[in-house]
């Protein structure tokens, strides 16, 4: 098995591990180097805490992943090399967060179109990020969602469009008209 290569299952075999650097993790051994996917997730999870301490989400284009790392590393940035297995922890951290919100939030699915492809139905809640689908009338406004509530007349989500005050939509016009940008930068208790 080799990196960024997918696995042929008629391949797969009983034998021991090949890679020398998963033998040495696996004896335990430790002067043995550290693992690629164990460095880039640390890398990813740096990245990540360090937008969430500026308030907005990581950059995952080459350039915004060397600017992020080179002020993370200043003396020890990793090589770009690294960048495509990076860009895929964090790829798959935003969509866990994405597909997370708050216990009891009704249920409402708008799109959502992870950043290396594949469109999902992800749940909304207080603090995500939509963007109206605005393909006919050219509106690609960015809103952030405020309150998710069950009401009589049914799921009610109320939105907050910079420099707008807040205005409440029904859950089926939501679906309708948004598209999923993120959820927001979880709180500091929540980054464990």
């Amino acid at each position: 098995m080799h990196p960024y290569h997918q696995l042929d299952p008629a391949r797969r075999t009983d034998a021991g591990l090949s890679c020398a650097v998963c033998r040495g993790i696996e004896a335990a051994d430790p002067a043995a180097p550290r693992h690629l996917g164990e460095l880039a997730r640390e890398h990813a999870d740096a990245v990540l805490a360090r937008a969430d301490r500026r308030g907005y989400p990581p950059s995952l284009s080459s350039d915004g992943l060397r600017q992020s790392l080179a002020a993370l590393y200043p003396d020890r940035a990793p090589d770009e090399k690294l960048y495509p297995l990076i860009r895929e922890h964090l790829v798959t951290s935003l969509t866990e967060r994405a597909m997370t919100v708050p216990p009891g939030t009704p249920e409402v699915l708008v799109e959502y179109t992870r950043y290396t492809g594949g469109t999902l139905r992800a749940p909304i809640g207080p603090g995500d990020r939509l963007m109206h689908d605005g393909v006919a009338g050219g509106n690609w406004s960015i809103s952030h969602v405020v309150a998710v509530r069950s009401t009589a007349d049914g799921v009610q989500v109320t939105l907050r469009e910079d420099g707008r005050p807040p205005a409440r939509w029904t859950a089926p016009n939501v679906t309708r008209w948004f598209l999923k940008l993120d959820r927001g930068p979880l709180a500091p208790a929540d980054h464990h």
